[in-house]
């Protein structure tokens, strides 16, 4: 049976936009039941959507409550800034080949980022920790041609236009050759991915469409990355 999709508001955006203003526990206790209407049963209900449409497409992304969606308080515990609540909506979508309903450490996949001054859809591997890093990076040694392949592919541009970025060191890795043809790649400590989304596409089910186009798109790179990381 489909799950109803019932979608974020221009009122979801006005939430946020005064939760920014008055980012207080008193606030948000007051106008917690707009927090569960506006904010986290359109997450819900996107996540059911896409669960579904996961397994119709065979992808192995993973869309439940416990890996997609992120808590709305804020962990302030090593922070400066110890306002209790984050004022955007995140959810992730992990790619991973093995069920679980929750959230890989340092997993790669796709996210939804959704506030009252940007919205966007972005993936890749964010954060990789050294022994995936290490990984990738000798597969990226042995098969760079694939790699580049993969990231100039028609369909991975036409889907993200801007390509493939993240910080990089300033020389090629200790390990592997200073004249490698795939220094640049190698030279990556992240591996990014983003594209800009509008009011039209988020408030409307263009948003389940676009999820599911580029989460395609971006499944041959978080495969390559995956395969590599688990060797």
């Amino acid at each position: 049976m489909m799950e109803h999709y019932t979608g974020f508001t221009p009122a979801t955006i006005e939430f946020l936009s005064q939760l920014r203003e008055n980012n207080t526990k008193e606030w948000f206790a007051e106008r917690k039941p707009d927090y569960e209407r506006l904010v986290k049963q359109p997450s819900l209900s996107l996540i059911a959507v896409m669960n579904e449409r996961f397994e119709d497409l065979g992808v192995p992304f993973i869309s439940t409550p416990k890996a997609s969606m992120f808590r709305i308080h804020r962990d302030t515990r090593f922070s400066k800034n110890k306002a209790p609540y984050k004022t955007n909506i995140g959810l992730f979508f992990p790619y991973i080949r093995r069920k679980t309903e929750n959230r890989p450490i340092e997993a790669p996949g796709l996210y939804i980022h959704i506030d009252s001054t940007e919205m966007f859809i972005g993936g890749g591997l964010y954060m990789p920790m050294p022994e995936q890093l290490r990984g990738i990076r000798e597969r990226i040694s042995e098969e760079w041609k694939e790699f580049g392949n993969i990231i100039t592919h028609p369909i991975f541009l036409n889907e993200f236009p801007e390509g493939l970025r993240g910080e990089r060191l300033q020389r090629v890795p200790r390990g592997f050759p200073s004249d490698h043809k795939a220094g640049e790649l190698l030279k990556m400590k992240q591996y990014l991915v983003t594209c800009k989304l509008t009011e039209g596409q988020v408030f409307t089910e263009q948003i389940i469409d676009i999820i599911e186009a580029k989460s395609l798109a971006l499944a041959p790179l978080l495969e390559y990355f995956v395969e590599a990381i688990e060797q």
